[in-house]
């Protein structure tokens, strides 16, 4: 999927290619959607196409605007922006400890 390159390869968790569309905000408040490429249980793959993309390193909140299956919204996750490429970028989710 997106992105995708020998690295990839070295990570420990299975990354599904599922597609869904997320909507990303920033650390200065500005929005973006795209699509994500893949998921694993510690990141994902977004395919964006806007120039401006959040720089390496910074912290994120990204959350999948399907509703849930009781139609509520999905929650918002922290994300640190891994790396770019010319389709888009690599998320690794944070958690609170």
């Amino acid at each position: 999927m997106g992105g995708e390159n020998k690295v990839d390869n070295q990570r420990r968790n299975i990354r599904h290619p599922i597609e869904v569309p997320i909507r990303l905000v920033d650390e200065s408040g500005v929005e973006q959607e795209g699509v994500s490429g893949n998921v694993s249980d510690c990141g994902l793959y977004l395919t964006i196409t806007l120039a401006e993309r959040p720089a390496l390193d910074s912290i994120v909140q990204v959350q999948v605007m399907t509703p849930m299956g009781d139609g509520s919204a999905a929650p918002i996750n922290n994300a640190k922006v891994m790396r770019h490429d010319e389709n888009g970028i690599g998320l690794k989710f944070v958690f609170d400890d």
